[in-house]
């Protein structure tokens, strides 16, 4: 029975997750300069349906930052999270993660992890090919522009190391707290997030 409700609680995230995307699209195709017409068509609902479902997310201001802005700030933040990792500065990483994250991913757990990949591979030398996507795993870039990071974010990177290379993400929530991180071998699939 335990796993009829773990599935039915994934089910209703999804949907809210799928109608938070939605809202985000609409504001996003707004600033962009589409007409109500155009996002009522595209839904099938006439231009006044979809400005009264719509309409009051469409008018918020997105805080004033560019997803450029937004996206920069996430790959700093990520590369900084790796760059504090290595320097053993576990306290950097934690005041940036949520709590719960906090208490899942202790200082004792971090560590450990962080010096077992510094003893296969030796120190961090840089983070590379950072990328943004959405929790849904679509590239934020080319499918969000203009639009606020209201869902969160997961940002990827490769650890290159002295003798070696790690897929390294790490998640985050819509107010840019830290919610997971994961560090793999390369070529791992089937992730978490």
């Amino acid at each position: 029975m335990h796993g009829a409700t773990a599935a039915i609680s994934r089910a209703d995230e999804l949907v809210h997750r799928s109608q938070a995307l939605l809202v985000e699209m609409v504001v996003s195709a707004r600033a962009a300069g589409v007409s109500w017409q155009a996002i009522g068509d595209a839904l099938g609902v006439s231009r006044q349906a979809a400005f009264k479902r719509f309409g009051g997310a469409a008018r918020d201001p997105d805080e004033g930052h560019t997803v450029s802005e937004q996206t920069h700030d996430l790959l700093e933040r990520t590369r900084t999270v790796f760059e504090s990792l290595d320097a053993g500065d576990y306290e950097a990483v934690r005041s940036q993660m949520t709590y719960a994250c906090a208490r899942l991913l202790s200082k004792r757990k971090m560590t450990g992890v962080w010096n077992q990949v510094v003893a296969v591979s030796g120190r961090l030398e840089s983070s590379a090919g950072l990328t943004v996507q959405t929790p849904g795993g679509t590239n934020a870039l080319n499918t969000l522009l203009n639009r606020a990071f209201a869902n969160g974010a997961i940002v990827q990177t490769t650890l290159r190391h002295e003798a070696g290379e790690w897929i390294a993400r790490v998640a985050y929530n819509g107010s840019g707290r830290i919610t997971g991180l994961i560090i793999a071998p390369p070529g791992s699939r089937d992730l978490p997030f």
